[in-house]
C-alpha cells in the first residue's frame, strides 16, 4: 500500500514536471513569436514612414510657388476664389492628411518600443502654447465643417518637455475629438497654467463614453463599441497619448461632467492632462 502511494506521488510529480516544461516551452514560443509581431510592426512602421517627408516637403514647396506674386489671373466665372488659393488650400489639406498619418506610424513605433522598454524622450525647451495653435492650424483644412475654439494665454508656456511627443499625444486628441463628433460642431481646446503645472484640455460635442467602458479608454488596441459605430482607427491613440504624458511625469484622464459645466459643454467628452512646469534655465 505504502509502495503504491510512492508511486502515486512520483507520477503527479512526472505529471506536473511534463506541464511545467510544456508550459515553458509554450511560453518561449509566444515571446518569440511577439517579438517577430513587434519587429514586423517596426519595420512596417519603418517603411510607411520613408515616403511621407517628401510628400510633405513637395507639398509645402508648391504651396510657397503658388504664393509668389505672379500677374493678374483671369477668375473662372463661376469661382470665388484664384487657382492659386486653391492650390495653397489643396495643399495644405496634403500637408494636414501626411501629418496625420505620420503620427499614426509614429504610434505604431511607439507601441513596438514600450512593449520592448526602448520608449524614450528627447527633452528640449518646447512651447506649449505655439504647440497648440501648429497643431489646431494643421487640423482646420481637414475638419472644414468643425469649428476649432483655442483659448490658450497670451505669453508662451515653456517647459522642457519633448514637443514632437507632445505634438503626437495632442494631435492624437484632437484627432479623436474630429473624429468622434459630428460635423458642424466645436472642439474647444484649452491651455492655462497655475503654480507648478500647465494644463490642457481637448472637449468636443460627439457621443459621450460610457461609464462602464472608462476602464478600457487607455487600453492598446481597445475600441469603444458604443462611439466608435463605423468609425476605424488603430485603437493605439489614447494608449500612446496616456504613455507619453506619463513619461513626461504628468497624468491624463477623461473628464466627469460637473454640475456647473455649461450646458452646451456637457455633451460629448473632454480629455485633459497635465504637466509638471519647469521654467526654462
Amino acid at each position: 500500500m505504502q509502495v503504491q502511494h510512492e508511486q502515486t506521488q512520483e507520477e503527479l510529480i512526472q505529471s506536473l514536471q511534463r506541464q511545467v516544461h510544456e508550459l515553458t516551452t509554450a511560453n518561449l514560443f509566444l515571446q518569440d513569436q511577439l517579438a517577430r509581431k513587434e519587429q514586423f510592426t517596426a519595420m512596417i512602421a519603418h517603411e510607411l514612414r520613408g515616403p511621407l517627408s517628401p510628400i510633405i516637403n513637395y507639398a509645402q514647396m508648391l504651396a510657397r510657388h503658388a504664393c509668389l506674386p505672379k500677374a493678374p489671373e483671369v477668375l473662372d466665372a463661376n469661382a470665388s476664389t484664384s487657382p492659386n488659393t486653391a492650390i495653397q488650400r489643396q495643399t495644405r489639406i496634403i500637408v494636414s492628411q501626411a501629418k496625420r498619418l505620420a503620427r499614426l506610424v509614429d504610434d505604431l513605433l511607439d507601441a513596438s518600443r514600450l512593449t520592448s522598454g526602448q520608449f524614450t524622450l528627447l527633452r528640449t525647451q518646447c512651447d506649449l502654447v505655439a504647440l497648440a495653435q501648429d497643431l489646431v492650424d494643421q487640423l482646420r483644412p481637414v475638419a472644414p465643417y468643425h469649428t476649432f475654439v483655442l483659448q490658450v494665454p497670451d505669453a508662451p508656456v515653456i517647459g522642457n518637455w519633448d514637443g514632437g511627443r507632445l505634438q503626437q499625444a495632442l494631435g492624437n486628441l484632437l484627432d479623436n475629438a474630429i473624429k468622434y463628433s459630428d460635423e458642424g460642431t466645436t472642439i474647444t481646446v484649452k491651455v492655462w497654467t497655475t503654480q507648478d503645472k500647465v494644463h490642457v484640455t481637448v472637449h468636443n460635442q460627439g457621443v459621450s463614453i460610457p461609464s462602464n467602458d472608462i476602464g478600457s479608454l487607455f487600453r492598446p488596441y481597445a475600441r469603444i463599441q458604443a462611439t466608435s459605430g463605423a468609425r476605424q482607427g488603430s485603437g493605439l491613440g489614447l494608449y500612446i497619448t496616456k504613455s507619453i504624458i506619463e513619461a513626461h511625469q504628468g497624468t491624463l484622464r477623461l473628464e466627469p461632467h460637473a454640475d456647473e459645466t455649461p450646458a452646451e459643454e456637457r455633451r460629448g467628452t473632454t480629455f485633459s492632462f497635465e504637466l509638471p512646469l519647469i521654467s526654462p534655465a
